[in-house]
């Protein structure tokens, strides 16, 4: 399919927020032929040398990038290579090819790719989109064998020129390494989603990214000129004048505002009137606290730890205390809030054995399945509370329902001190323990749950989803997720006065903590703690040294007073909205669209646009 020469706008999936400009690299890679070929009797133990030598080269070449990747941007986003690795160590697929080699007489090449087409089959059956995710690593792994077994070695991204905008079907993950080019300023994939390994690796570049495009790669000639919008998930192909200046504008003043912001970033988070408001970050990889330390956040108020729980195998307890301590370490003296695995069946299926759900949400996650497999819970629970004697580490539970579940966990922590305790192991007796907030029933208890821990966190997200019963993923209900609706800002405030009475503290952990334009709302609905993605506390502190706490206080009671969550925006956006400058998330278009749990766009379905 040739390209349409006039301007065409694409929407997809923003992966990565900012605006890039430049022009298209169309990147194809030649997928390696698989024919039906057999092979004689007496070479069947030439075959099996041959695909056990290929199965050696491509380990050997994950390996070199696993350092890359370590080298330049950290050891635990290198991990997810280990996910290839184990894979090309499984028994089970080594084996299964052999046999076919020994007992089919069929080639290493349709031997493998005849194994490998029932493991991807099994991950695109998988409802989670995590997980379903993953086969982007089966396919690389699959691509990487049968590239040495064709004598060959994998493309590379070469021959970049200045302000290139890399355009592709897909990029697996052995590739993505290579977008750290420094004139690479953007990413555009047709397919791909947020938790992608690519995603995840465009993110740790801060490389505005849209995927989920569909067709871009077959609409882009080499040399086009493109606009990259990750604020709100656009691609604009061959743009004309007009919209080159507008976009043009809008890069210098983003420019013009992180600079302005960089300048001001050892300032405190200090309200007009004197109210100091404690700035935190949100973090999924070890690397991302230098970036939250180098933007004035003052500790981290939530690290997930999802990401160790989604590899080819569950993770020990000493790898685990690595990147907790490492973490601790790195931010003492500041606090640091790790959250208990917070994952669902459907994300573990492939470690544990688990019933497909009809709706995950409500399902079998978080402390559930933590209480639920305490073999699992308590090597998590042993690496944290190791962990805690190098720092301020703090613990965080997710998906709290009542207090019976805080009960059992405090059981459980005290039975894992005593066995660090009798095997000599070193571990704090005093790490805090608090509950994340994000379902109506514990927003209802907040000072029944505050008597029994040491601190909340509100989960703006999804409290906001199972308030309104809105999945923010499914297009269809998107634009009806309104964390300013009323319902959920009263919720809000009632959590952040059981919290005042109780003598607990309350913070925000939710998207709505990164939003400048609600910032002064939440300081008058009584929250003076926010924890946000390291990259929005520059622009949060500005709103914070901006507002009046008596005027914040006014703002909120008229907030509560409004019947719908377009009059709370509207109201917020007349008022307060011409002191904050929107990026992103903090906008309406793309807020409304955000994919749970992630901090992303999810694709509107709205179709290409062309003039």
């Amino acid at each position: 399919m040739s390209p349409t020469r006039g301007y065409l706008r694409l929407d997809g999936i923003s992966a990565c927020p900012g605006v890039a400009m430049g022009r298209a690299l169309v990147y194809h890679k030649e997928t390696p032929q698989v024919g039906r070929r057999r092979v004689a009797p007496e070479q069947v133990d030439a075959e099996v040398e041959r695909f056990l030598k290929g199965l050696h080269l491509a380990a050997e070449g994950i390996r070199r990038t696993r350092r890359l990747v370590a080298a330049d941007q950290g050891e635990e986003l290198a991990q997810i290579f280990d996910v290839q690795l184990a894979m090309l160590d499984d028994v089970a697929v080594r084996d299964a090819t052999l046999r076919l080699i020994r007992e089919e007489l069929y080639a290493a090449e349709r031997a493998f790719a005849q194994t490998l087409a029932k493991l991807k089959e099994g991950f695109s059956l998988i409802e989670n989109d995590y997980m379903r995710q993953r086969l982007s690593d089966v396919v690389d792994v699959e691509h990487q064998v049968l590239s040495r077994l064709a004598g060959g070695d994998l493309p590379r991204l070469e021959s970049l020129r200045l302000q290139t905008i890399v355009v592709a079907r897909d990029l697996l993950p052995s590739e993505s390494v290579h977008l750290g080019h420094p004139r690479v300023k953007g990413l555009i994939l047709d397919v791909g989603g947020p938790t992608s390994h690519t995603a995840i690796i465009a993110r740790s570049l801060d490389l505005p990214t849209v995927l989920g495009t569909e067709s871009c790669s077959r609409e882009v000639a080499n040399g086009d000129l493109l606009i990259v919008d990750g604020n709100e998930g656009q691609v604009h192909i061959r743009p004309g004048v007009a919209l080159v200046r507008r976009y043009r504008q809008q890069i210098l003043r983003q420019r013009r505002r992180e600079r302005d912001l960089s300048s001001r970033r050892s300032l405190p988070a200090v309200t007009l009137d004197g109210r100091e408001v404690e700035l935190l970050a949100n973090i999924d990889m070890l690397p991302e606290a230098n970036l939250a330390l180098a933007n004035g956040c003052r500790g981290v108020g939530m690290y997930r730890t999802e990401f160790l729980y989604l590899d080819y195998s569950l993770p020990e307890e000493e790898e685990q205390l690595a990147v907790y301590g490492a973490l601790v370490r790195a931010m003492a003296p500041l606090p640091v809030v790790i959250r208990t695995m917070d994952l669902g069946g459907d994300k573990l299926g492939h470690l544990l054995d688990t019933t497909p759900e009809s709706n995950p949400f409500l399902g079998w996650r978080g402390i559930r399945v933590c209480l639920d497999t305490p073999h699992l819970f308590k090597t998590q629970l042993r690496a944290l509370l190791r962990a805690a004697v190098d720092g301020n580490l703090r613990i965080l539970l997710p998906m709290i329902c009542d207090l019976d579940e805080v009960r059992q966990v405090r059981a459980l922590l005290a039975e894992t001190r005593a066995e660090l305790r009798a095997e000599r192991l070193p571990c704090s007796d005093d790490c805090q323990l608090g509950v994340m907030v994000e379902v109506p029933s514990a927003a209802l208890m907040t000072e029944e749950l505050a008597a029994e821990v040491d601190f909340l966190s509100l989960g703006t997200n999804d409290l906001t989803q199972y308030t309104l019963a809105v999945d923010r993923g499914t297009a269809s209900v998107a634009k009806r997720y309104e964390p300013l609706h009323p319902a959920v800002l009263r919720l809000i405030r009632m959590v952040a006065d059981g919290g005042r009475r109780a003598g607990k503290p309350v913070s925000i952990c939710g998207e709505m903590a990164g939003d400048p334009l609600a910032t002064a709302l939440l300081l008058g609905l009584g929250v003076t703690s926010l924890s946000m993605s390291p990259g929005r506390v520059p622009e949060v502190k500005e709103a914070v040294r901006a507002t009046d706490w008596s005027a914040a206080r006014q703002l909120a009671e008229h907030c509560l007073s409004l019947s719908t969550g377009a009059a709370v925006r509207a109201y917020l956006e007349s008022t307060v909205g011409h002191r904050v400058t929107q990026r992103g998330p903090a906008r309406r278009s793309s807020a409304a669209a955000r994919s749970p749990r992630t901090g992303v766009a999810a694709r509107t379905g709205s179709r290409p646009t062309r003039s």
